[in-house]
């Protein structure tokens, strides 16, 4: 088999050796002797001198040459090995020879040799070796021959490049009474320790073996307590030639992961030995070809065969009890945790490391005696650490904490620990309570500063140390954001979201004023939504003023727009003159108003409605003139509705506020003309008692064409029949079940009657009201406010043959916009409140408002701005304005848009020389202004502002 390399590395003795000179090594200030120091690396030193600390032998041979009963050698540890050195040193039972390696820099004492034993103890007594390494290659480190009553611990042992014979540590026949402990002992291949026949009364305990096993044969009174064998596919323990002693405490396993040929035994004692040698309290994991014991020259494979076979091992676990960790080191809740004999032959008060045996009290007591001993050469310490550092980002200026982490399983008392915390650039805190602060007062860029701390108990002893690199930076601004939204359920209401931007100083006060007079109000999180319903619509001003610790104050505003919700409602006939129909049967007289009552008529509720949409038609007008329409109660606006020549029927949709009392008003300018409204849906701030009809907000969308039955956009190509329905499908973001309502543009051109069309979500029944009439030829267009049914809307036409055309302004949507409840598109626009306004002209191309005075050329598009106008604030989705061309030189159309390329749609349909209002929802751009393009000659072109949309 190759050569393996050791288990445990030079560094790794460093460190093991460093940490055992505490308690495993006893430094006397004063012998009862004479003291020898030995020191090759002080100046002066020499083998032929007194050996005293200012004149120090520079090996340790002579030292041993001179040293009598009771002298104690003090040997100063160096970078490179001591000669080989031989023991002869003849101390007595009350005044041993001790050598001990000498305190100072803590660096190792190691003797070595090759090819030769690095110590040997030969023909000595009574001497006592701690804390010198022996190490060598090519044969044994450790030899004693002919010696009697030495103590031989708190080393390493290591031997390198041997023959697979030849053992580490080599006893005897002629030798007795020697007692090896808390040694690690270490080689490629072969034994760690063999004793010979005639060998008497050694103890070999707390001891780490490392690939060889401990061989003894003929050996009188060999005593194993705690030690960790493990074994490179060789015996762990092996008792021969009638061997006597016990093998109590000790932990057998494989080193390593090799796969062994031939059977290998944790722990082998043969026939001869077998009545002398007592074994409990082991813990064995053979190799993968090997058993737990051989006894007697019977193989049992598990600790239960063993006990019932010979009555030994009482307590010992073997691989059906545990896992045997590496190296043998027992974890927590591990068996070999405070299962072992106290009382065992040979057993140490402290193990490998120099630790004492300790409770875990998270594992019951199994073990015998009065201790609490762990099997194996290592016993479990509490696991008190420190782990680590909590400690946030720095900020200059700001005080930053650092808390120690300790984890403390066994939950032992920290009373009494000392914390000492370094923050970097000389400035240490020390706490009683794991916490400290700092104030720093510089940043520290990319690099960060080291922050560690130093945990003691009271006695002085370590707990542990850690540390982390923290960043200081630059202490930010103080701010915040606020913003605010409405939901179609509740119009009237503002969702105010708030939050405080990252601040390292605690927020000590805080107000939020919503604008409008109500009470102001505090808050205590950093983020937050907040509720306010507002008594009326309109757009506020929300405020929010924050001051923290650190003296320091900002304010933050945001618009919340609160309206109305819109719900589709009809097509319901609420007015017709002609029949009497909401008003007295007579047509309506130059100057004359038509007092409408809307609410709780027809399914508009008796309260809570703050508008209304209708569409208005005029019929059988004596004379060219309009119509305005307003709340009633208040003064008639300089604004025009519904604009008609004589002797056509002419619909608008108009969208206008409700009186207090309930009521409408429907002014006729001139001649004598019968009005029709039918409606078309309403505005409220009041949710239903069931989700039908549910409440929408207004999303606005890029203008689309959805139907042109001239090409088969949305339909078949070619004109559609009298008593027809054809069916609209809407684009994918108005089919899912947020989508409740749309707003179409619809035109008829091309028809070979004269008729009306009806737009609704009801399939193909004849309705009993009209969107928009008709005659032969004539290209005309109205808004119209369906529901929706599945993303779907129906276009009814009465009669003849015409081509029908619809272009989405936008759609209305519920509560489920944007939620993943919405199975079809759960990322369907969300919508906001109307807010009615007093209908306001701010166009009018004819006197130079909003424009030049002067008409729209072919071609030309006018920019005007909308925000500011009657309180439109600015972030308004859309306005609702009632557009008007005004006498084109030839047939032309007019399309509203917000910003961006001009859309393929159109909204205004005007006739040379014709006077059309139409309604018009308009996406406001991102500077505040809508755009209006006129297609062919010229135009004036009016504009009244009805409302705008959040």
């Amino acid at each position: 088999m190759g050569r393996r390399p050791p288990l445990v590395s030079t560094a790794a003795l460093a460190v093991l050796f460093v940490s055992c000179f505490g308690p495993g090594v006893a430094h006397a200030d004063t012998v009862a002797g004479t003291a020898f120091h030995v020191d090759d690396t002080a100046t002066g030193c020499s083998d032929t001198g007194p050996g005293s600390a200012a004149e120090p032998f520079c090996q340790i041979q002579p030292a041993a040459d001179a040293a009598a009963p009771g002298d104690t050698v003090y040997v100063v540890g160096r970078n490179t090995a001591y000669a080989p050195v031989t023991i002869r040193s003849a101390g007595t039972a009350d005044a041993p020879v001790t050598f001990l390696s000498a305190p100072g820099d803590g660096s190792l004492v190691t003797v070595g040799g090759k090819g030769t034993a690095a110590v040997t103890f030969s023909g000595a007594q009574y001497v006592d070796m701690a804390g010198i390494r022996a190490r060598t290659s090519g044969t044994t480190a450790l030899a004693v021959t002919g010696s009697q009553h030495i103590t031989y611990r708190v080393a390493a042992v290591q031997s390198t490049l041997v023959d697979g014979t030849t053992p580490v540590i080599a006893v005897d026949g002629s030798s007795s009474g020697i007692s090896l402990t808390r040694l690690t002992v270490s080689q490629p291949h072969g034994p760690d320790f063999r004793s010979a026949a005639g060998a008497r009364d050694i103890t070999l305990a707390g001891d780490s073996f490392q690939v060889g096993g401990v061989l003894a044969a003929g050996t009188t009174g060999i005593d194993l307590a705690g030690d960790t064998v493990a074994t490179d596919c060789a015996d762990g323990v092996s008792l021969t030639d009638g061997s006597s002693g016990s093998v109590e405490n000790t932990v057998a396993l494989p080193y390593g992961t090799t796969t062994c040929t031939g059977t290998h035994a944790g722990i082998t004692v043969d026939a001869a030995s077998a009545p002398q040698v007592t074994a409990d309290y082991n813990a064995l994991n053979p190799s993968s070809a090997g058993t737990d014991y051989d006894w007697a020259g019977t193989a049992y494979a598990t600790a239960q065969a063993f006990r019932a076979g010979t009555g030994q091992g009482t307590h010992d676990l073997d691989q059906t009890d545990l896992t045997i960790p590496a190296l043998g080191r027992p974890a927590e809740h591990s068996p070999l945790v405070d299962s072992a004999d106290t009382d065992a032959p040979g057993e140490l008060s402290t193990d490998i490391d120099g630790h004492a045996r300790v409770d875990d009290p998270l594992v019951p007591d199994t073990g015998a005696g009065t201790g609490h001993d762990d099997r194996g050469a290592t016993e479990f310490q509490d696991p008190l650490t420190v782990s680590g550092i909590k400690m946030g980002r720095g900020y200059v200026g700001v005080p930053v904490t650092a808390t120690a982490q300790v984890s403390n399983p066994w939950s032992d008392s920290t009373t009494g620990f000392t914390y000492a915390f370094d923050f970097g650039g000389g400035t240490t805190v020390t706490s009683t309570t794991g916490s400290a602060t700092h104030t720093y007062t510089q940043a520290t860029g990319s690099s960060g500063v080291q922050v560690a701390v130093v945990v003691d108990r009271a006695d002085g002893t370590r707990v542990g140390a850690a540390d982390i690199w923290a960043l200081v930076d630059p202490t930010p601004d103080l701010t915040s954001t606020v913003s605010c939204a409405t939901s179609p359920s509740a119009p009237d209401t503002a969702n105010c979201f708030y939050n405080v931007d990252f601040d390292p100083y605690a927020v000590t006060g805080d107000r939020i004023t919503y604008g409008d007079g109500s009470t102001a109000v505090s808050v205590t999180a950093l983020s937050d939504t907040l509720k306010h319903t507002y008594a009326a619509p309109g757009t506020y001003t929300v405020t929010q003023t924050i001051t923290d610790s650190g003296g320091r104050t900002t304010t933050t505003t945001a618009g919340a727009t609160v309206g109305a919700a819109f719900v589709t409602a009809g097509p319901e006939r609420l007015l017709d003159t002609r029949n009497g129909t909401g008003a007295a049967k007579r047509p309506v007289a130059a100057g004359g108003v038509v007092r409408l009552k809307v609410l709780g008529v027809d399914g508009i509720p008796a309260s809570g409605v703050t508008g209304v949409t209708l569409n208005i038609t005029d019929a059988g007008a004596t004379a060219a003139g309009y119509v305005t329409v307003y709340p009633d109660g208040t003064t008639r606006p300089n604004a025009s509705n519904l604009n008609f020549p004589a002797g056509q029927d002419n619909p608008n949709l108009v969208t206008v506020r409700v009186g207090t009392d309930g009521y409408i008003d429907l002014y006729n300018a001139h001649g004598d003309v019968n009005l029709i409204a039918d409606l078309a849906g309403y505005y409220t701030t009041t949710k239903p008692s069931s989700d039908d009809p549910y409440l929408s907000g207004l999303a606005t969308v890029v203008p689309t064409r959805v139907l042109d039955t001239r090409d088969g956009t949305g339909a078949p190509k070619g004109t559609v029949g009298p008593g027809s329905t054809t069916t609209v499908t809407l684009p994918k973001y108005a089919r899912g079940e947020a989508t409740v309502g749309a707003v179409l543009n619809v035109t008829v051109t091309g028809g070979t009657g004269s008729g009306y069309i009806t737009v609704a979500c009801d399939g193909p029944t004849p309705p009993t009201t009209s969107t928009l009439n008709y005659r032969a030829g004539q290209t005309a267009s109205n808004l119209a406010t369906p529901c929706v049914g599945a993303g779907k809307v129906h276009i009814y036409n009465s009669a003849g043959h015409v081509n029908l055309i619809a272009d989405v302004q936008g759609v209305y949507t519920n509560d489920l916009a944007g939620s993943s409840d919405d199975p079809v598109d759960p990322d369907a626009l969300s919508g906001g409140p109307f807010v009615g306004t007093t209908p306001t002209r701010f166009l009018d191309t004819r006197a130079g408002l909003g424009a030049p005075d002067a008409s729209l050329g072919a071609g030309g598009t006018l920019t005007v701005k909308v925000t500011g106008v009657d309180g439109v604030p600015a972030g308004a989705s859309a306005v609702l304005v009632n557009l008007t061309g005004v006498t084109p030189t030839v047939n032309t159309h007019l399309t509203a848009y917000g910003d961006g390329s001009l859309p393929n749609v159109s909204n205004d349909n005007l006739t040379a020389g014709q006077t059309r209002p139409i309604l018009a929802v308009v996406p406001v751009g991102a500077d505040g202004s809508i755009r209006i393009h006129n297609a062919l000659g010229s135009v004036d072109v009016v504009a009244d502002l009805e409302g705008y949309f959040g």
